[in-house]
């Protein structure tokens, strides 16, 4: 199977795109390059008329992702080009970063659950580093009595997970395990949310980079995900499929794990949703123009996981050869 569609990109738009040459015309330009069929625009986004954006989320509106819309008409036309979002949700505040009225702008939406570096956002501190966080904050407060409390509050905060077992060498935190907890409830918790619910089956709509813990060293992931028991990830892929969720196969994740796809738990899984029926869409999450090329990964997915026509959601089959 050829894999002729990217319906996961970001541009200058999102905060975290470090390609400034990265302009929507750039994209469309090198997607005509490498021969795609179909390519979505999927910048991070939080609808402006949901409460409870982050600082780094607060930027990134509908309002504004709109303006990328008067590039497309530059798209070579054998291109399809599809205006979508990737959005949030807060899994520790059951949040979800779109409404209804928001999402009827888009042709689709990405949403991910494992944005696991989002703490007390996506996924909530480990109890042992809160109580030595709030121990560090009291010895500063008893050593800088003249700061104010949100210059304490601030300073504790900075340190590191990684800096505070240092400190506290006695702790016993078994990161693996709450992160793979977190990794599976908060897949959970997406699924049970009503916004999500309200929107699923209204427009497609793909789960991005499904337990791809981010956050996490690339070298440990595999170490991590061979954890996560197959009979966890087949009843959430199973709750999915019942609600017309799609599965996103984000080759950029996938990678990260291991190019071996003889050796790449994240693979496994993806065996798993294909078994409960999960339909699928390919996304390279590239942050560059550059990025773009790593879609040609995603043949080599789709073969290990031995994809027919049928297990590719319809809305981009057209970016599917055989």
């Amino acid at each position: 199977m050829k894999i002729l569609h990217d319906i996961h990109t970001h541009n200058v738009f999102s905060a975290c795109c470090g390609d400034r040459s990265a302009s929507t015309a750039a994209y469309l330009e090198k997607e005509a390059e490498l021969g795609m069929r179909l390519f979505g625009l999927s910048n991070h986004l939080w609808d402006e008329r949901v409460a409870g954006a982050s600082y780094w989320y607060k930027n990134q509106t509908i309002c504004k992702a709109e303006e990328a819309k008067n590039a497309f008409a530059l798209a070579d036309p054998s291109l399809k080009v599809l205006f979508g979002c990737e959005t949030e949700f807060y899994a520790c505040r059951d949040i979800l970063g779109m409404s209804a009225e928001g999402a009827a702008h888009f042709d689709y939406l990405l949403i991910p659950h494992s944005h696991l570096h989002m703490r007390n956002e996506v996924m909530a501190d480990f109890p042992e580093i809160l109580e030595a966080r709030a121990q560090i904050r009291a010895e500063l407060a008893e050593k800088l009595p003249y700061l104010p409390e949100k210059n304490l509050d601030a300073m504790a905060a900075t340190l590191k997970e990684a800096d505070i077992v240092k400190i506290f060498p006695e702790l016993e935190i078994n990161v693996m395990t709450y992160t793979n907890r977190a990794n599976l409830d908060t897949f959970r918790a997406l699924l049970a949310n009503a916004e999500l619910q309200k929107l699923a089956g209204t427009m497609p709509i793909s789960i991005a980079h499904s337990f791809a813990p981010c956050g996490v060293p690339h070298v440990k992931k595999n170490e991590y995900l061979a954890h996560i028991r197959d009979e966890d990830a087949a009843e959430c892929y199973r709750a999915a499929a019942k609600l017309g969720l799609y599965i996103e196969l984000n080759v950029g994740a996938i990678t990260e794990v291991s190019f071996d796809m003889s050796n790449n738990r994240l693979i496994d899984l993806y065996r798993i949703a294909k078994a409960e029926g999960c339909q699928f869409t390919f996304g390279t999450d590239s942050h560059s123009v550059a990025g773009l090329e790593l879609i040609r990964e995603g043949d080599r997915v789709a073969d290990a996981l031995g994809l027919e026509m049928r297990d590719i959601a319809e809305f981009v089959r057209c970016g599917v050869e055989l």
